[in-house]
């Protein structure tokens, strides 16, 4: 797609409903994706089928909607798999327990909450009481900002959330 980059390719979208389409450059294609909430147990299963349904139903019209050259457009293969998700809040979950360390419950937006997660994954390894963030915030200094937001968990006895 001309004018995105240099290298012609549309970058990693998010559209509504948390729909995303990932250009995948090697293959020639693009990854369309969503995690859903349908009412589906918790629980873990061995090897998770793709629904076809689903593609054609939740992510068919808003993606051809939002990106016309999507119209018409069918999976050429599909794939199902578990999603990293605190099923408390939807927020990452950062603890230790004994020499064991969980960073884990990202839901699809690690990467944009890569740093801080390294930080306060390392303070929390190294058994330091306070993680220094972005430009030198400290972790106690949003969460006091953050009193009553439900989005922002710090979990006390070394379990710290973002």
């Amino acid at each position: 797609m001309k004018g995105y980059n240099d290298l012609y390719v549309m970058p990693f979208t998010i559209l509504p409903r948390r729909i995303y389409v990932k250009p995948e450059i090697r293959e020639e294609s693009f990854w369309v994706g969503l995690s859903d909430n349908l009412g589906r147990h918790y629980a873990l299963e061995e090897d998770p089928k793709p629904e076809e349904n689903f593609y054609k139903y939740p992510i068919y019209p808003v993606l051809s909607k939002y990106l016309p050259q999507f119209t018409g457009a069918s999976p050429a293969s599909m794939w199902a798999g578990h999603y990293d998700m605190n099923p408390i809040d939807g927020q990452p979950v950062i603890f230790k327990i004994g020499n064991i360390e969980v960073d884990a419950g990202t839901s699809g937006s690690g990467i944009t909450k890569a740093d801080a997660i390294g930080r306060i994954a390392s303070a929390v390894a190294l058994d330091i009481d306070e993680a220094e963030l972005l430009e030198g915030t400290s972790l106690s200094e949003i969460y006091g900002a953050c009193q009553g937001y439900h989005n922002i968990s710090i979990l006390q006895h070394n379990r710290i959330g973002i």
